[in-house]
């Protein structure tokens, strides 16, 4: 009986040095909720466990990840099929305290931009930034579109029928329009609705007016990021399309990105952002139609196939998790429509819960882009970040204080905005524990 009490006593000590000596780290693995990993099939990675105990990690279905042994503190993982699995970190081969939920996806190649791309709110009309007094002839003081019910944010279609593309086109048409009558028709959008309005047109020194400060519906020069062939569907900018002066989202109608040119560079310099000077025809050098504008990025779908003559093939897309800070490089255009690459290091890289256009900070390595353009202008928003030989992100802000570096977003968010699937994995239940030593040939292999 003084024996039984003994070996009980010795082995309750051995637990509780067990206990001790992971410093409470157990009871804080055995309380989390099982971690959750996205992973490529096929592409073998590493594991931090955070903790180092006598155990054996398990996989389940048994198949699905092949665990290698454990160097240096940390576990060699290669997922083998498609799917949802589960991996537990099991105490002396029995006891579940650390749990890991792995999504392992398709690998997924897409074709590369570096396109520089203007981006058209609409294929016509012009918006309206602002509503001003007319003094007439007479001496009085008139507000003819606001009377009207015309208000900031509108979008003018067409005049009398006839569709207008840009204010010059918008002020010849109200004017043809009003020396033969004085009311013109106005076809305005309006939060996506179209609407007829019947303007009152004054005449002024300077022929009949309406009182709109108008813009035509060019939002600017970016960058393509990719594309993908089999769906054509797009992903360029890395960040939202807003109004210069209002910050806010410019609602796209009819949104389209055409072919543009650089025509010149104003270089960057600190405090003082520099930006791309681009040239665009507009409509009829259409080359895919916008159907999403939003904190990450627009997307959309080609018209045509876009050659890179850098990466003439479609290359992996790298998840979020396997970005890690060391070198890179940039594809963008500079000079007229050839895209070119350009050294940059990744110098740091956050751990997400939700996307945004700030995962990674850059650091432009390469001197002949600093001196072209001083770093990162605008107009690169969208320029595709290659390492590795993986597309894993694109350029999306510049720092005001140091134009050599910036912001990126991951690919991979990129991509799941773009509505490109690698298909949803299937639910994998918690089994209950198994009581067995696994082997090799189970793919679990003992940590000591």
């Amino acid at each position: 009986m003084q024996a039984n009490s003994r070996r009980l006593a010795i082995i309750l000590c051995v637990l509780l040095s067990v206990l001790a000596l992971s410093a409470g780290g157990l009871f804080r693995i055995v309380s989390l909720r099982p971690a959750y990993m996205r992973v490529v099939e096929g592409q073998e990675f590493d594991l931090e466990p955070g903790f180092s105990l006598s155990g054996a990690f398990v996989a389940d279905p048994p198949d699905s990840l092949l665990i290698d042994r454990a160097t240096g503190g940390s576990i060699s993982i290669t997922p083998t099929k498609s799917g949802r699995a589960k991996m537990e970190f099991r105490l002396f081969n029995a006891i579940p305290v650390r749990r890991f939920v792995v999504d392992v996806v398709p690998e997924l190649r897409v074709a590369l931009g570096g396109h520089s791309i203007g981006i058209l709110l609409a294929s016509h009309g012009v918006r309206v930034i602002g509503l001003y007094p007319i003094v007439g002839v007479d001496g009085g003081r008139y507000m003819p579109a606001r009377d009207a019910g015309i208000a900031v944010g509108d979008a003018i279609l067409t005049v009398d029928g006839r569709e207008v593309s840009d204010p010059i086109e918008l002020e010849t048409a109200v004017n043809r329009v009003a020396s033969d009558r004085g009311a013109v028709r106005l076809g305005i959008m309006r939060q996506g609705q179209e609407r007829e309005v019947l303007v009152e047109a004054m005449l002024t020194d300077t022929g009949f007016r309406i009182g709109v400060y108008a813009r035509d519906n060019a939002a600017g020069v970016g960058t393509l990021t990719f594309w993908h062939p089999g769906s054509m569907r797009f992903g360029a900018l890395g960040h939202l399309v807003a109004d210069s002066q209002t910050g806010r989202e410019i609602p796209i109608t009819d949104g389209r990105i055409v072919a543009a040119r650089v025509a010149g560079v104003d270089a960057g310099a600190a405090g003082r952002p520099g930006e791309k000077i681009g040239t665009f025809a507009g409509v009829r050098d259409n080359v895919g139609v916008i159907e999403v504008n939003s904190s990450i990025g627009i997307y959309g779908r080609l018209t045509a196939a876009l050659a890179n003559p850098l990466y003439p093939e479609p290359i992996p897309v790298a998840l979020a998790s396997s970005v890690h800070e060391g070198p890179a490089e940039i594809l963008t255009v500079i000079d007229g429509s050839a895209i070119e690459r350009f050294k940059v290091d990744i110098v740091r890289v956050a751990r997400q819960t939700r996307p945004s256009g700030r995962g990674m900070v850059i650091r432009v390595a390469d001197a002949r882009l600093i001196e072209r353009t001083g770093g990162i202008v605008q107009g690169m928003s969208g320029s595709p970040i290659i390492q590795g030989g993986k597309l894993v992100g694109a350029v999306t802000h510049v720092f005001v204080s140091d134009p050599t570096r910036g912001y990126a977003i991951f690919a991979e968010y990129m991509l799941d905005a773009a509505g490109i699937s690698r298909g949803e994995p299937e639910p994998v239940s918690w089994a209950e524990p198994r009581r067995k030593a696994y082997t090799r040939a189970d793919l679990a292999q003992h940590i000591m």
